[in-house]
């Protein structure tokens, strides 16, 4: 039976170390699709989101399939050195694999992108023709200019600009008088800051973890230089004025997984901040609600309708993109402020979302299998 690209059979460099893998399937199958779950490597133990590559693996033996996970380092000729998840034994194994049906990038940084051995593989999944699903991290500047572009989607989005300079920076917080300075490639909240001015020009300084205040702009400046030199990849956001919950703002987390035709709206998670208001993010005193507390009965509508649109442009611009999530927030006026997307979405706290996720990832995974010679 064809197996991955071709008839290539699991194997190991000694017979004694060979392992034996049992796989299911409701409907017959033709092929053994195989999918490799591409992650980092550091000190030569891998890093990643295992809970989550481990529930993939399981799913994808009840449809007849496998995955494996490995490094771009792993990869050499048309074999790849890799680890999976080994029932009999609980434990994961080393194995060397053939050329995978699918890959699905879930490399966990945006500096393991930058390397020679991405660059490597990125070459070796061209030569091969193999799916790739997800390019890349998303750049906040890059997507804001990308989805600005759209008639659709502009409405959605606060003003935003590239921080490059004290006078661009005085002025646009001296037009709205309360903005975000993000890290372009940030995540979870991670280096957000808050900045207001107050009438008599206090500027105040809010991150997840302080608040500061500085009498005059001059002092602010002096403190955060740093932010006016090159090369530091910041934004400035305006802060839209949003929805409360008992005086905490709150905001949607939605995750969206392609179908192999069109983006489906997995989940919904709600987070409303406690402690702090730079952010709503859990690991920053986030709290999780439920959607029925602050939603509308259109609310989903809206968001689907919002969650392909977005889907479409970013295929359009970056290739492939076979799941992200987004933030988004109801505007205290009425309609929706887009905060920002993120590819390769971190983990719901939310069980039947993640279910879901795994469920359509299996799907979507097997569907481009099918296309792997094409």
């Amino acid at each position: 039976m064809p197996f991955a690209k071709g008839s290539f059979l699991l194997s190991s460099h000694k017979h004694q170390e060979a392992y034996h893998f049992k796989i299911h399937s409701k409907k017959e199958i033709r092929s053994v699709p195989l999918i490799g779950i591409v992650a980092s490597k550091e000190e030569n133990r891998y890093r990643g989101n295992f809970e989550l590559f481990r529930s993939i693996q399981e799913e994808l033996e009840e449809q007849g399939a496998l995955c494996f996970v490995f490094s771009p380092e792993d990869v050499d000729g048309k074999t790849i050195n890799g680890i999976i998840f080994n029932k009999q034994l609980n434990k994961w194994v080393k194995c060397i694999f053939p050329v995978p049906s699918v890959i699905y990038n879930r490399i966990p940084s945006r500096d393991a992108e930058q390397h020679q051995e991405y660059k490597a593989l990125q070459t070796f999944i061209k030569t091969f023709n193999i799916p790739y699903f997800n390019p890349h991290f998303f750049n906040k500047w890059e997507v804001h200019q990308i989805l600005s572009q759209c008639s659709d989607l502009k409405d959605y989005l606060p003003p935003t600009e590239k921080l490059e300079s004290e006078a661009g920076f005085t002025d646009f917080l001296e037009r709205y008088k309360r903005i975000y300075v993000k890290p372009t490639f940030a995540s979870q909240g991670k280096g957000i800051r808050l900045i207001e001015k107050e009438v008599n020009g206090t500027i105040i300084c809010k991150s997840i973890k302080k608040i500061e205040k500085y009498t005059s702009l001059s002092r602010f400046l002096s403190t955060y230089g740093e932010w006016f030199h090159p090369g530091q990849n910041l934004i400035i956001q305006k802060a839209v004025p949003c929805k409360t919950l008992k005086d905490h703002r709150y905001d949607y987390r939605i995750l969206a997984v392609h179908t192999g035709m069109e983006f489906r709206l997995i989940g919904i998670g709600v987070r409303i901040s406690q402690r702090q208001e730079v952010t709503t993010h859990v690991p920053a005193g986030g709290k999780i609600i439920s959607i029925e507390e602050v939603s509308a009965p259109r609310t989903k509508k809206e968001i689907l309708d919002i969650v392909k649109t977005c889907g479409r442009e970013l295929v359009a611009a970056f290739g492939y993109v076979g799941e992200f999530s987004l933030d988004l927030a109801p505007r205290e006026e009425g309609g929706y402020v887009l905060f920002e997307i993120n590819s390769k979405p971190m983990t719901f706290d939310e069980e039947d979302i993640e279910q879901n996720r795994r469920q359509q990832l299996v799907r979507t995974f097997l569907i481009l299998s099918e296309h792997k010679e094409g």
